[in-house]
């Protein structure tokens, strides 16, 4: 038995899963108002989660073209899901004590001074979420470039992947330091990049089992 290519069929398992799961989990966060327990409990989960997804991509691609694109492409969807996050970690914990102290406020003028440091601290988080999404772009694009002569994936898995990225990549530095969706772009781009990790993560165990066993 290749202990290198067992150890390569569990980390493609490991992988694809937690990469379907973290993007079932996606949805919940960005539309379904939970407690804060819950968010914060999720959110991690989620980070943890799509951190391994990488690793599902890069050690199927390895075991039959070798590349550094698919090494570097999964650690950089291993970064993605850690500033993911500290992200959210640090956006949860900013608003639960805001909401803390706005329980306790006496008079109107310390509330506009509350809603007032809401408006220019908060968007603290969103400098690190850029920085998850370029991570994640990135991640995308090399990871599309190892795909596009690959006989697992091949060309529509490399140019859709590129091409989301690309877009990423593009609209976040033009709204920059506002988010796209305040300056009225669609919210296309987060569905699509998790639906192509969701395809890429079931292809990864699709194709598992093509890999031999000495």
């Amino acid at each position: 038995m290749n202990t290198s290519t067992y150890l390569s069929q569990q980390w493609i398992r490991l992988g694809a899963i937690s990469g379907i799961i973290s993007f079932t989990l996606f949805p919940i966060l960005l539309f379904i108002d939970l407690p804060s327990y819950l968010q914060i409990a999720l959110a991690i989960l989620y980070g943890i989660l799509f951190s391994l997804s990488g690793f599902a991509i890069h050690h199927l691609m390895k075991c039959h073209e070798p590349s550094i694109l698919t090494q570097i492409g999964a650690l950089f969807v291993f970064i993605s899901g850690f500033l993911f996050n500290l992200m959210l970690t640090v956006q949860l914990t900013f608003r639960g004590y805001l909401e803390h102290f706005k329980s306790q406020v006496s008079s109107q003028e310390e509330m506009d001074l509350l809603n007032w440091i809401m408006k220019t601290v908060d968007p603290i988080h969103l400098a690190m979420q850029v920085s998850n999404d370029f991570f994640t772009g990135i991640a995308m694009i090399l990871f599309a470039i190892a795909m596009y002569s690959h006989h697992h994936f091949g060309k529509i898995w490399a140019l859709s992947g590129g091409l989301i990225a690309l877009v990423l990549i593009t609209v976040k530095c033009w709204a920059f330091p506002m988010t796209p969706y305040e300056l009225g772009f669609p919210f296309i781009l987060g569905p699509a990049l998790a639906l192509w990790f969701v395809a890429v993560s079931v292809q990864c165990l699709r194709k598992v089992k093509d890999l031999q066993l000495f």
